[in-house]
């Protein structure tokens, strides 16, 4: 059996400082979340959603409400459980690794599940004057700002697991990051959520996610493999 290389202290020293960065991370947006559960929902304070209505009135326009439409698609269950099967199917077939597959399948299933019973446990109305057609479900969380930002939180944690260099891997976290954002403001512009919602769902993928790395990177195979060496 080969020895297994070294950890120096520098990369234990790396690794502690992300594990507490992204738990620091984690402990503010649960206080968000929290917060905005208690005083938005729990004591339905809400000036704050709608005065950003009233400010965003101010900027509609057709033109505008069309590009919101195109993008708010991207944050649909007609959009990402195609996404979350083709990504799935690409780690079996291409990348010949089942286990990044069943991530990937597992995080997508029970992101679903999750926001099916805290949506139905705060069973918050949708905004009164929504600007599209036949949309229906509970408020609180935005489904599109937590399932967009979940899918490509998944995507950037696997670009930064991979060998691309740092530019790719910038650029590649922007413009996610910035097309989700778009998606959950679009569901704000187009007053089918409140700010406040987008704000709760954006919150919870993070807590979310980081929760379902974690438990997912201790039972994996080399993790378990390694365990039995010592």
């Amino acid at each position: 059996m080969q020895n297994e290389p070294a950890v120096t202290k520098e990369e234990v020293k790396g690794i502690s400082i992300r594990v507490l960065v992204v738990l620091f991370i984690t402990a503010v947006f649960l206080l968000v979340l929290f917060f905005l559960t208690n005083e938005v929902v729990l004591q339905n304070q809400t000036s704050f959603d709608f005065s950003v209505f009233k400010f965003l009135d101010r900027y509609r326009s057709n033109s505008v409400t069309q590009v919101l439409i195109f993008f708010t698609f991207f944050g649909s269950l007609n959009f990402l459980l195609p996404a979350y099967i083709l990504l799935s199917l690409y780690f079996v077939f291409f990348k010949k690794n089942n286990y990044k597959s069943f991530n990937i399948t597992a995080i997508g299933l029970s992101s679903g599940l999750l926001l099916y019973l805290i949506k139905n446990i705060f069973q918050r109305h949708r905004p009164p004057h929504p600007l599209i057609a036949n949309v229906s479900g509970f408020s609180f969380p935005s489904g599109h700002s937590f399932s967009s930002f979940t899918f490509v939180g998944i995507i950037i944690y696997m670009l930064w697991k991979s060998e691309r260099d740092l530019v790719w891997k910038c650029t590649g976290t922007a413009f996610l990051f910035i097309l989700a954002t778009i998606i959950a403001f679009s569901r704000v512009y187009l007053q089918v959520h409140y700010a406040s919602d987008v704000i709760a769902g954006f919150c919870l993928s993070f807590v979310w996610l980081a929760l379902c790395i974690f438990i997912l990177d201790k039972f994996r195979p080399e993790t378990k493999t390694a365990r039995n060496h010592r």
